[in-house]
């Protein structure tokens, strides 16, 4: 998708929303990988990098001149070589990297590039208003054609993230929960997909369920269902659920629910159902029956 950004800005693919979980690598690759890629495809380009506060900021532009400064990526691309390191990032062909917090008082001019990255926390959700980002444009050079890529978790139904792409629009959103809710097929320009099938982990070689659980457990029901599952699973505060089937009955709960543990009851269905699946793909006489 990133790469598919810069190739065809001028098409109108040119704002771009990346909701991944905590420790999914969407800072690495959107806001670090992504603009080293471009100033090494082109040096004259400039970026723009912004997040909640300067010094997140200045320490994704550090990690930007890190890779820049290695001797795969300068044999790579040998023409952007860094002129000056100080509070931003200058090559030699006229391009950099300068960082910002949102809402601070900054000398910055327009770029070619802006990427956001987790702009909001929960302590800034009422200082940070999604309001202020409408006019996010003007940041830069050519507004039409200038990408604007922001990489961050949801955190609440009315964040940044769900302002940009319902309210504002003209934003595309790739938005993916640790877990799948139902079959989901997603479609990559111009012709790949992944497929991620109900109750399979996003990446089960990086977390376990076991893992799932510790975070839903430290943070609560509320604040996981939006930064691991992007706000797709809304926990039901009262009502009937279904609960996991014991000595193969279904049972449900009547009455009032705590977020985490209703939350945690989904969860343990669908982890029922992924359990189900890799039984039945791992059991060879299944594999006859169905021949």
């Amino acid at each position: 998708m990133l790469n598919l950004m810069y190739q065809e800005s001028s098409s109108g693919l040119n704002r771009m929303i990346f909701n991944l979980p905590p420790g999914y690598l969407k800072t690495h690759l959107c806001s670090v990988s992504f603009p080293a890629w471009i100033l090494g495809r082109d040096p004259r380009k400039s970026v723009l990098i912004l997040s909640e506060d300067p010094e997140p900021a200045f320490e994704i532009q550090e990690r930007c001149a890190e890779l820049m400064g290695t001797s795969r990526y300068r044999s790579v691309f040998p023409r952007a070589r860094i002129k000056k390191i100080s509070r931003m990032l200058e090559l030699e062909y006229g391009g950099g990297i300068c960082h910002a917090g949102i809402g601070y008082s900054s000398r910055h001019t327009k770029s070619d590039v802006v990427i956001i990255d987790n702009p909001q926390s929960l302590h800034s959700l009422d200082r940070i208003k999604p309001e202020h980002f409408a006019e996010i444009g003007r940041l830069l050079k050519k507004p039409k054609e200038g990408i604007i890529v922001m990489a961050t978790r949801r955190i609440a139904e009315n964040d940044l993230s769900s302002f940009l792409h319902q309210k504002l629009g003209g934003w595309g959103r790739l938005s993916i929960p640790v877990v799948a809710f139902e079959d989901k097929v997603w479609k990559m320009p111009p012709d790949l997909s992944h497929v991620q099938k109900k109750g399979a982990l996003l990446d089960s070689s990086l977390e376990r369920w076991e893992d799932i659980e510790g975070h839903l457990a430290a943070m609560g029901g509320e604040a996981f269902c939006y930064q691991y599952l992007q706000g797709e699973y809304s926990p039901p505060k009262s009502g009937e659920i279904e609960l996991p089937e014991r000595n193969g009955m279904r049972c449900k709960a009547v009455g009032n629910f705590d977020p985490t543990w209703v939350t945690s009851t989904h969860l343990a269905n669908l982890r029922a159902l992924e359990a189900d699946r890799i039984d039945v793909a791992s059991d060879p006489t299944h594999e006859q029956a169905t021949e």
